[in-house]
This record gives structure tokens, C-alpha cells and sequence, in this order.
């Protein structure tokens, strides 16, 4: 189980920082929130606690004092900037010379979706830039199961994906495609409503999600990860009794750590921490293709 570490602590008072300097221009009520927020860790920030889960209610009390989604325009600008790259790594993905080689290319890109920073305003990549990318994710990529999650693709009906960001979203595409070319349904999860950069139900819209998975739903909660605390029963439900998951970024890792895995979990991500790196079992910033089985399945 991932557990916050004393690191922690200033990433998430940090985060918060910025969140309510995104929401309001008002010093006062900037002070206000932090104020809040440090009485909130003060209670919160203990030895169990869950990153995903404390950082989930952290960002719900901002928006709850603000009025408002500190990232709702960093993430439509997240969505145009990767719809701009989609061409291109889809015409990178169908130069492989085959089937095998095809899919690794598409997890690969989206290992790099999940590294690639989307949500800096002003932040524009060449061509040139994600190829070089694309190069780091091989080389970085610590945990590489690419092949057996490609064989695990192939002998179940349907797919569970669970987003990450928006803007990653995009690049997701390419892989859901690529799944569902080796015979099963992927359904895909997006939040269910404002937390993070995460994708929401509106993102999935804006970038056109519908045309590439054969069902979008949403988790029925703005939580970060799987919270069963909030998420819907039957979002719980259709991960509880799901034949494979394809879980995106750390958010994803951190809570469903929290329980056995109900079905061979395909864990994408960047380690972008410590605590998580250390989990793991990796160095900081490196990629993961990492499969998580159920404790009475033998691989």
C-alpha cells in the first residue's frame, strides 16, 4: 500500500498554493483557503493516510471556497496542444513493421503522455521534441511488460481504461485503438467530475474519446484514482468484476494499492515522487509498464 511519506507534505501544500492562485486573484481569499487548508493537513496528514485520497479532498476544498476548477482552462488548452500531435503519432504507430511492434509503439506513446508536463500555459512541442520524447520513454522505461500485457489484451473480452490528465487523454487514443484491434470492448473511465488536471466527461467530448473506445463512462465522483469512498457503486462494481485494467499515472497506482487486485492491472505511469518511485521499486522519473496479479493468480 502506498502511503504518504513526510515529502508529501510539501507537495501538497504546494499544489494547493497553486490551485488557489489559478482560482482567485483575491489575496484575501487566497490567505483564507490556506489558512483552511493547513488546519485541514493539520488533521488529515497522518501516517495511513492515502496520497490520491488526501489530495482529492484538498482540491475539493478549493474549488468548495473558490467557486471554481483552478484547472479548467489549462485543460482545454491541454486537449488542443496533444490533438495537434495525435497525426503524427498515429502515422508513427502505423510505420511499425508489425502487429507486435505497432502495439509497443502505442504504449509507449502513452508512457509519454503520462510524462509529458501538458498543463504549462504557453507550452507548445515540436515535432522534433516529441520524437525525442518518445526516444526518453524507451530509454527511461524502467519496468517494461509490454509484451505480456499485449498477451493479456488478447484472451479477454473486455477492457477497463482508467484516464489520467487531460490532454494525456489524446495520446491515450492510440492505445485504446490498438487494444481494441486485438479483439476486445474497452470501456473507458473518466472523472466524474472536476479534480486535478484529470480528465472529466467534457474533456472526453472536446478531444472525441467517443470514436475511439467503444463506451465512455464516468467514475461518479471527482476523486482522484479508485476512492471507494466516493466513486460510484457502479463504477466499484465494474472494477471489482473486471477481466483487465489499464490504470494511467500515479493517482490510479497509489489508491488501488490499497486492495488486492481483482484482475491482472496494467499500472502506466512516470514515477514523478519519491514515495511512489520507492514503491515501486524504480528510481524517480522513470517509465513503468507494470502488471499487478491477483494474489492467487500465478503468472
Amino acid at each position: 500500500m502506498v502511503k504518504v511519506s513526510i515529502e508529501c507534505a510539501h507537495c501538497l501544500l504546494q499544489r494547493a498554493v497553486n490551485q488557489v492562485q489559478l482560482a482567485t486573484d483575491d489575496p484575501e481569499l487566497q490567505m483564507r483557503v490556506i489558512a483552511e487548508m493547513t488546519r485541514f493537513l493539520a488533521k488529515r496528514f497522518t501516517a495511513d493516510a492515502v496520497p490520491s485520497h488526501i489530495g482529492t479532498d484538498r482540491d475539493l476544498l478549493v474549488q468548495r471556497m473558490t467557486g471554481r476548477d483552478p484547472y479548467a482552462d489549462l485543460k482545454r488548452q491541454s486537449n488542443k496542444m496533444a490533438l495537434q500531435l495525435l497525426p503524427r503519432l498515429l502515422s508513427i504507430v502505423e510505420s511499425s513493421p508489425d502487429g507486435e511492434a505497432r502495439f509497443r509503439r502505442a504504449a509507449l506513446i502513452a508512457a509519454a503522455a503520462n510524462a509529458i508536463e501538458f498543463d504549462v500555459s504557453g507550452r507548445d512541442f515540436s515535432l522534433e521534441e516529441l520524437q525525442s520524447i518518445l526516444d526518453r520513454v524507451e530509454h527511461d522505461l524502467a519496468i517494461d511488460m509490454v509484451d505480456e500485457f499485449r498477451h493479456l489484451c488478447s484472451e479477454v473480452d473486455e477492457v477497463i481504461y482508467l484516464t489520467d490528465n487531460a490532454g494525456e487523454i489524446v495520446l491515450d487514443t492510440v492505445l485504446i485503438s490498438e487494444i481494441r484491434r486485438l479483439g476486445p470492448r474497452v470501456v473507458v473511465y473518466v472523472k466524474g467530475g472536476p479534480v486535478l488536471n484529470d480528465a472529466t466527461m467534457e474533456d472526453a467530448e472536446e478531444v472525441g474519446l467517443h470514436r475511439y473506445a467503444d463506451e465512455v463512462r464516468d467514475t461518479g465522483a471527482p476523486a482522484i484514482g479508485v476512492n471507494p469512498e466516493r466513486n460510484s457503486r457502479e463504477f466499484l462494481d465494474a472494477v471489482l468484476s473486471a477481466q483487465l485494467i489499464v490504470a494511467k499515472g500515479m493517482g490510479n497506482y497509489e489508491s488501488m494499492t490499497e486492495f488486492d487486485p481483482p484482475c491482472p492491472v496494467v499500472h502506466i505511469m512516470r514515477t514523478k515522487c519519491n514515495t511512489v518511485a520507492s514503491h515501486v521499486g524504480v528510481p524517480r522519473d522513470k517509465n513503468v509498464v507494470l502488471i499487478r496479479y491477483p494474489p492467487q493468480q500465478v503468472t
